[in-house]
């Protein structure tokens, strides 16, 4: 009897361990398959003012897409449009090119720069180093000094490789062509899948939209790795 009841409770604390084990399998996996986008957000609004002090931002309102003259034939620029148009649509803007109110630019961007094994940018895999140094010499009584440079590769050479990300929009009222809404977003990460990043950094740059709560935020946007 005593034998069976520890038969049954090995075969309980194993079928347990194995739950445990898939378990935290699953948490690891869902774990390693997000990251987390950190934008440096900074916003700028000059919506009109009405008589009542406050500021007159339209709840729904049409829009046209605006380019510059070295975007016209941009690959680039015509992805960031249909990103951007998409995610102002559940801010209750539409594009509508006959009945606009605004004008809406959208401009990304990526520069590749090499980084040091903390992830900071910097210029090249050479150092160079500044010595002098003063002490006895090998009289008695004398002393002597002297001064010296030597190069070095830095630690972790070949350095790796990082990418500056920017997303700027910047909305335009028709009526004055006075600039109304201007922001950016930052981000700096080793990803190079650039499409996905600056999709994470529209939204960034439009979060608190129209009127965000601080004009400088971080924003932490969770996608797929």
């Amino acid at each position: 009897m005593k034998r069976q009841i520890t038969q049954a409770f090995a075969r309980h604390t194993q079928w347990g361990w194995l739950f445990l084990l898939v378990l935290s399998s699953l948490l690891l996996s869902g774990c390693n398959s997000m990251r987390i986008i950190e934008s440096q957000v900074q916003t700028s609004t000059q919506w009109p003012t009405v008589a009542t002090s406050q500021t007159a931002v339209p709840a729904k309102a049409y829009f046209r897409l605006d380019r510059l003259p070295a975007d016209v034939n941009n690959l680039q620029a015509g992805w960031a449009e249909v990103e951007l148009e998409a995610a102002l649509a559940p801010l209750g803007w539409t594009r509508n090119d006959i009945e606009a109110q605004y004008t809406v630019w959208v401009g990304v961007r990526a520069a590749e720069f090499i980084s040091d094994p903390l992830g900071r940018p910097v210029r090249g895999p050479w150092v160079s180093r500044f010595n002098m140094s003063i002490g006895t010499g090998y009289r008695p009584h004398g002393v002597g000094w002297g001064m010296g440079m030597n190069t070095g590769m830095r630690t972790g050479f070949p350095p790796v490789s990082g990418y500056a990300q920017e997303v700027s929009i910047i909305i335009r009222d028709l009526k004055t062509s006075n600039v109304v809404y201007q922001t950016k977003a930052l981000h700096d990460g080793p990803w190079a899948d650039h499409p996905n990043i600056w999709r994470a950094m529209i939204g960034a740059a439009l979060q608190g939209f129209p009127n965000p709560a601080a004009i400088n935020r971080r924003v932490d946007t969770s996608i797929a790795r």
